[in-house]
């Protein structure tokens, strides 16, 4: 390789990753659905000619961690002779290293003096691509929706309407699918503008020697904070509670080793498939393994495929629910079980470099409803993935209401929903005392109730709805996920999966809690005494968790039981 100035690298390395801030920019803003252009479900990334991701935005790290290995499968299916300038390859296929089928990827070839020399690429959620309105509980990928297994959805600069016409046909929302897919398209688009103009700045044969550079500058600096924390081995095991279907337990096992400026993980001994659409691709898996480990370990390293190469990942030689094989149903992989995977990597890292990882947070919950407007042959179809408590740091209480791990969603406001849908947001708030006790308290958990006026699908993931997010070091778990459905007449059904429901149905939605830290006996009275006053902690878990005791009336510390 040629000489490499730090300086020009550091400068083309900021050009791409602003240039997927861009990208992302004109997607949201270009959107028509409010998943979309409110919430920001969403990823753009950069890559070089090989496939290998160069740069990637400040977006959902389930999508970006895909986006990584994405592209080298598409290079199978289409090698780089067989692409031309204007081409815009799209694939939503979980068994080409995707995720679900609501993710659809688009990737732009670039050529610079008719020399392919990168691509761009971009991911969208796509709320309703067709199938079970409530997907969750298919068996089978066939049932889940529209299967796009890499085509040229637009060949020479020249969009393939026949092509556009079938994923039309087969969406119960068409306008909004076909808006989001041209933002898509246009984001890719702006990307392209970007590379070329580098391209021409420092010259194409430069520009390559460069994106080399990157990758090797990422891997060298991964390895360099891997060598930082000490040697260890650790394993962790926790399980998931609803495969989809029903209510059941599944295992999930990580063996992390780390080794001089190496990361292996190991899931050997995680449970079966699940029978519903619970079960994650091995895509996803390693989505998560990178997103934990990059996280604890190298937070601060420039993320590309680069940085990847020194995390190691074996899964089981036998089917099961980390590593779906054809034709398990796989629409939940981005919530359930990858949040589990975190969980299990997070938990093993808790005993080698405990400040470095953070007690379990809340599993954030998936929920939704897809109906017909009130009086009209038009489908409306919402989606949200609500935030949650935070689990707590060596020296810091968890944040309430945030999103957790793998998404990265934006907050849906109520007007909007209420704007765009025929739902009503009854109520929306924290909920008291669900996070974990601990010298630093867990954050608190989301709550929502939302009515659909028309009947409806509705769809649900919780995560924990029996065993709470742990705690670490003696702090205490944080509170566990509650749903259910609550009818006309008042009555209340509990539910951990989706159903179709009557007119005026009610929602009713908690979040669960971050894992606390440390003794909670070992928390600063002063910081008790603020929870209460603001409602985060009762007065009963102030006396016996905190050991104080407050005078209701004055909202004082009166005594201290420790």
């Amino acid at each position: 390789m040629k000489d490499i100035d730090s300086i020009t690298l550091a400068v083309i390395a900021n050009n791409l990753q602003w240039a997927t801030e861009e990208m992302g920019t004109y997607l949201t803003r270009a959107a028509f659905s409010s998943n979309i252009k409110v919430r920001k479900d969403c990823s753009c990334a950069i890559y070089n000619a090989r496939g290998d991701m160069l740069a990637q935005g400040t977006f959902i790290p389930v999508h970006l961690g895909i986006m990584s290995l994405t592209m080298k499968e598409l290079l199978k299916v289409y090698p780089a002779e067989t692409l031309d300038e204007g081409d815009i390859l799209m694939h939503n296929n979980p068994y080409m290293m995707g995720s679900h089928l609501f993710d659809v990827m688009f990737f732009k070839p670039v050529f610079v003096d008719g020399e392919l020399v990168a691509f761009t690429g971009d991911l969208a959620h796509n709320i309703d691509m067709g199938g079970n309105p409530i997907s969750y509980v298919s068996k089978t990928i066939y049932e889940e929706g529209m299967i796009i297994p890499g085509v040229k959805i637009v060949r020479k600069g020249e969009l393939q309407k026949d092509i556009l016409r079938i994923i039309q046909t087969n969406t119960r929302t068409p306008y909004e699918v076909t808006g989001d897919m041209m933002a898509q398209i246009a984001a890719n688009n702006r990307g392209e503008a970007r590379i070329k103009a580098l391209a021409e700045k420092y010259g194409k044969d430069k520009l390559k020697d460069y994106f080399d550079a990157l990758l090797e500058y990422s891997e060298a600096s991964m390895r360099a904070a891997i060598r930082a924390v000490p040697n260890g081995v650790a394993e962790y095991e926790d399980y998931l509670e609803n495969d989809g279907i029903k209510d059941t337990k599944i295992k999930f096992k990580a063996r992390v080793t780390i080794e001089d400026e190496d990361v292996y993980v190991d899931f050997d001994g995680s449970g079966e498939p699940a029978e519903g659409g619970h079960n994650c691709t091995p895509a996803m898996t390693y989505s998560a393994t990178y997103y934990s480990i990059k996280a604890a370990i190298g937070s601060d390293v420039f993320t590309n495929t680069g940085a990847y190469r020194a995390i190691h990942v074996k899964m089981p030689d036998y089917p099961s629910i980390i590593n779906a094989q054809m034709p398990s149903a796989v629409a939940g992989c981005t919530c359930m079980p990858t949040e589990r995977i975190c969980d299990v990597i997070l938990g093993a890292l808790s005993q080698i470099i405990p400040e470095r990882v953070c007690a379990a947070d809340g599993h954030w919950t998936s929920a939704g409803f897809i109906g017909k407007f009130p009086g009209q042959n038009r489908y409306f179809s919402y989606l949200e993935t609500y935030a949650i408590g935070k689990g707590a740091k060596h020296d810091q209480d968890g944040a309430n209401a945030h999103q957790s791990h793998m998404t990265n969603t934006a907050n849906a406001p109520t007007e909007v929903i209420e704007l765009e849908n025929p739902l009503i947001v009854e109520c929306y708030g924290l909920v008291n005392g669900s996070g974990g006790a601990g010298k630093f308290r867990g954050g608190l958990a989301l709550s929502r109730e939302l009515t659909t006026i028309p009947p409806a699908s509705f769809s649900v993931m919780a995560g924990r709805p029996y065993t709470p997010p742990y705690g670490l070091f003696g702090g205490k778990p944080g509170g566990h996920d509650y749903v259910a459905l609550r009818y006309a007449d008042g009555t209340e059904e509990r539910r951990t999966s989706g159903k179709p429901v009557p007119a005026n149905t009610t929602m009713v939605m908690r979040t669960s809690g971050g894992g606390g830290w440390g003794d909670p006996k070992e928390r600063d009275p002063q910081k008790v005494l603020w929870d209460v006053r603001n409602e985060y902690v009762s007065l009963q878990e102030a006396e016996e968790e905190y050991g104080c005791v407050i005078d209701p009336e004055r909202m004082e510390i009166v005594e201290l039981k420790r």
